[in-house]
């Protein structure tokens, strides 16, 4: 698995690319995170989790496959990446 990390600073630029085509999507739902992590599985399937500080999160995208090929408009601006 590989997880990318975002910052504050590019929460909301993520969520727009990973969220934007849902009808009710809005920045204000995404920009009380401090942070975004994408859970990237080896079989392509992916999980989002918003970071709340404290060490806690909430999933905002349980883990699925990429059907909207929404991965490649996000992965690349990561401010940071582990594997494990």
């Amino acid at each position: 698995m590989t997880r990318y990390y975002y910052g504050q600073n590019k929460v909301v630029l993520a969520a727009r690319e990973l969220f934007g085509w849902q009808e009710d999507y809005a920045d204000e739902k995404y920009s009380r995170y401090t942070g975004l992590e994408i859970a990237l599985q080896e079989d392509g399937r992916f999980s989002v989790w918003g970071d709340l500080g404290e060490e806690d999160a909430e999933l905002l995208r349980d883990t699925k496959p990429d059907h909207k090929n929404l991965l490649p408009r996000v992965l690349e601006f990561a401010d940071e990446r582990t594997k494990e």
